[in-house]
């Protein structure tokens, strides 16, 4: 099938519906045109970790998951408990955008390693902070993520990790396959 059907997360799963909330139909020719699939630095990665493990240690704080240290459990509470991990970046005499790439970075490797989702670069990213997108594919469905914006809305108090976290499980569990889109929104009524 050519058309890939792109979910995003944003939606809260409603009275148990299994409607999906489609926002983009593409080409794969489209898709492969406007991603680019991304890596993470192995080095950084693993110092982004060290990071999180060493915010628990500097707070006395016992982490909510043993391991993975990056769950999300875990990133809300370097947000919510201790001086705060933007604070902690600072005094490392690191600015704000880096607690943001860090925990954005670290999110992102729980999702890809927990769950399969790649990471990619939007070439043409509708809204800034989403040019880092994380997407999971079910045979041509896509569930898609934007960490970096979803960050900010976290360091911001008005969302956290783990209810993103609880929401992606639900959808998983939830999303159709880009064959049974085609086949509903085909379907006369």
């Amino acid at each position: 099938m050519d058309s890939q059907s792109e979910k995003t997360t944003s939606s809260q799963p409603q009275n148990n519906s299994k409607k999906a909330n489609i926002n983009t139909i593409a080409t794969e020719e489209y898709f492969d045109k406007r991603y680019q699939k991304d890596t993470m630095d192995a080095t950084v990665l693993d110092g982004t970790l060290k990071m999180i493990e060493g915010y628990f240690v500097a707070n006395k704080l016992k982490p909510a998951i043993t391991n993975p240290i990056n769950h999300p459990k875990n990133l809300d509470l370097t947000i919510n408990e201790g001086f705060g991990f933007d604070m902690y970046c600072k005094a490392l005499d690191m600015d704000e955008n880096y607690a943001v790439g860090l925990l954005a970075m670290a999110f992102n490797d729980f999702m890809i390693k927990q769950h399969g989702f790649k990471l990619y670069k939007d070439t043409e990213p509708e809204y800034p902070l989403r040019d880092m997108t994380l997407k999971y594919d079910n045979q041509g469905a896509k569930l898609s993520l934007y960490p970096i914006e979803y960050t900010v809305k976290v360091l911001n108090y008005e969302a956290n990790f783990n209810d993103l976290y609880e929401r992606i499980k639900y959808n998983l569990d939830n999303m159709p396959t880009s064959a049974e889109v085609y086949h509903k929104l085909t379907k006369k009524k």
